[in-house]
Order: structure tokens, then C-alpha cells, then sequence
């Protein structure tokens, strides 16, 4: 948090290119995945994924046909710019992220990673 605490910004407009750009930066670096592999409809895309979080472009198509348009501004969903992050807050996006674990052989049905892998063992460039 040291860019924003440290740094005075000329205009409100700078400051939104700012939180834009560190935003971009960020969901770049994470894991992509086509939706299937987190138990979603396939029409909900690819979306950027870490241990806790989901993202997709704001007004994707994620929202009706991966059911997450319940899930409410503030109470595991959160919009910056071009984006919308679903946090495990939601038990929808547990579940989705728990089924990506699944798929990615790092759990059972318990939730919890196998003894030789972690969660951050993947590669984000899949």
C-alpha cells in the first residue's frame, strides 16, 4: 500500500488512472481458467483466479450464467474499473474455487490440499 500512502496526486482523474493501472497490473498476473474447470458454465469465459478470489471484466456474463449475480457489492463482490472481484466470502465462489482445487488435484472433497502440494504450487501462466 506504500504507492498510494506515499504519493500525492495532481487530480482525482490521476489518482482513478493510478488505482486503474495497479489494478490492470495485478488481475494480469494472476491464474487464468476457462469456467468449466471451476464447476461453471462454460459461457461464463475465462476468469482470473487466486486462492480466495474470482475475477472477471465487469459485466461479464459470469454474473447470470455462473449464478454470482447474488452476490452483492460489498459482501464478497467488490467493482474496480474494468473489473469485479468475488471473494471467498461468498460461499458460491468457495465452492468454485473449491472445484478448481479438485480439478487441479490439490484436494479431495475435504477442501484441503494433499501433503505434497499448496494452493501457490500452480503456475499462474497456465
Amino acid at each position: 500500500m506504500g504507492y498510494f500512502t506515499d504519493t500525492q496526486f495532481d487530480s482525482t482523474p490521476d489518482l482513478l488512472d493510478a488505482i486503474a493501472e495497479v489494478v490492470e497490473r495485478h488481475v494480469q498476473g494472476l491464474r487464468q481458467e476457462p469456467a468449466e474447470h471451476l464447476g461453471l458454465d462454460s459461457r461464463c469465459g475465462r476468469l482470473f483466479v487466486d486462492e480466495d478470489t474470482i475475477v472477471s471484466y465487469t459485466g461479464s456474463r459470469l454474473d447470470y450464467y455462473g449464478g454470482f449475480e447474488y452476490i452483492r457489492e460489498g459482501e464478497g463482490r467488490t467493482t474496480l474499473g474494468e473489473y469485479t472481484f468475488y471473494t471467498s466470502e461468498s460461499g458460491r465462489v468457495r465452492d468454485a474455487l473449491e472445484q478448481l482445487m479438485e480439478f487441479d488435484g490439490l484436494c479431495e472433497s475435504d477442501g484441503q490440499p494433499d501433503e505434497a502440494q499448496e494452493w501457490h504450487d500452480f503456475d499462474p501462466e497456465c
